[in-house]
């Protein structure tokens, strides 16, 4: 039995003592503040600190040690034209000298403090940590580390957006797109309200605002630069894609299906219109199935709150028998893909050595790297 599979296990036991609540007594709420410090103790090592694994996280150690290496010969930073706000992480930890598995540690922790914050809001705060745990703590501990920390920061943007903080939901979108640029799909929610009227300005305004954002994102990653992301998405395939994103579609099933238990949220409208989205991203990912699959990442908050909500949509069936479904498809999917998968046995979590930081990188007196 692997790591993965014995935590998975350990926050089940504790998930399972309030599967029946006696005299409205919640084991998991009383100890709220001990079982979420200890989860984000565990889960931020095991992200932070790991082996190199898969092109992305490969690719980062390198652009850090040359960032390092650069500091070392001219005392100053240079840039490596990734995202700022990622780039300013890797800065501090290099001016700290320290090395790149403090990177991971940091943004790792940022991860799962914001998935902790964001699961405390709901009522069954334990089933959003087993999502986590099952499904995306693999796919982005494989080593979409900037797209990790921009999801932490969707998660705060989600909060304050459905709770009407729009200045704050704003600074959250844009340190999002700060760290990682594709988290503008998750922009439309500043143009709409939580309730009332559906659009804060006329619909024109819309259109002339589409067209501004559109003119930006070609600035920003320049026509070259858009061609050749698309050159290199629409040619690479994700088999995995097409059964996550499925996963993504039967969420948003579950919610259209049960959109009356949902209606009185203030996010109803968020995961109204992400639901559409995910189930356009499924039928895309037979197309271009690793943009489908990036993207949908970003949709992460609905299928918490679905998931975590959908228990008490269902009156011929317990809550309890509910959550145990849930459990054992989230238990099938973790344990399948730590034991059958191609690339989860590269996956190698924290170990008390040989781990990247500690030891000089193979590549740097063989790859040229010049950008």
């Amino acid at each position: 039995m692997n790591l993965y599979i014995i935590i998975f296990s350990l926050i089940f036991l504790i998930y399972s003592l309030d599967f029946y609540q006696l005299n409205n007594f919640s084991f998991t709420k009383k100890y709220n503040f001990l079982i979420s410090s200890l989860i984000f103790f565990i889960l931020s090592i095991i992200v932070g600190f790991r082996d190199v694994i898969g092109s992305d996280y490969g690719g980062y150690y390198l652009d850090y040690i040359y960032m390092e290496d650069n500091y070392s010969l001219y005392n100053n930073f240079k840039t490596q034209n990734l995202d700022l706000i990622y780039e300013y992480l890797s800065f501090f930890l290099i001016f700290l000298n320290l090395p790149f598995d403090f990177l991971n540690l940091l943004i790792g922790s940022i991860l799962i403090y914001s998935v902790l914050y964001f699961a405390n809001k709901e009522k069954d705060y334990l089933i959003i940590v087993l999502i986590f745990l099952s499904y995306h703590y693999l796919v982005l501990g494989m080593g979409y580390t900037r797209q990790g920390l921009s999801i932490a920061f969707i998660f705060f943007y989600i909060h304050f957006w459905r709770n009407e903080k729009l200045l704050l939901s704003f600074v959250f979108i844009i340190l999002a797109v700060l760290s990682h640029k594709f988290a503008i799909v998750s922009a439309f929610l500043i143009f709409i309200r939580p309730k009332g009227s559906w659009f804060y300005f006329n619909k024109y305004f819309y259109l002339i605002l589409l067209s501004s954002l559109i003119f930006l994102f070609i600035n920003i990653f320049e026509n070259k630069s858009i061609l050749d992301y698309y050159n290199v998405y629409a040619l690479e395939h994700s088999f995995g894609s097409s059964y996550r994103t499925l996963g993504y579609a039967l969420c948003s099933l579950l919610f259209f299906s049960k959109k009356s238990l949902f209606k009185k949220r203030l996010d109803y409208r968020y995961l109204y219109l992400s639901s559409i989205v995910l189930i356009g991203l499924f039928f895309l990912s037979f197309i271009f199935s690793t943009i489908s699959d990036r993207v949908a990442n970003y949709f992460l908050p609905s299928t918490f709150i679905i998931l975590s909500n959908i228990q008490y949509g269902y009156k011929n069936i317990s809550h309890a028998m509910v959550r145990i479904i849930l459990i054992i498809g989230l238990f099938s999917h973790l344990f399948f893909w730590t034991n059958f998968s191609n690339q989860s046995k590269y996956y190698v979590p924290y170990r008390m050595i040989d781990y990247p930081g500690i030891k000089p990188s193979p590549y740097k007196n063989v790859i040229k790297y010049c950008c």
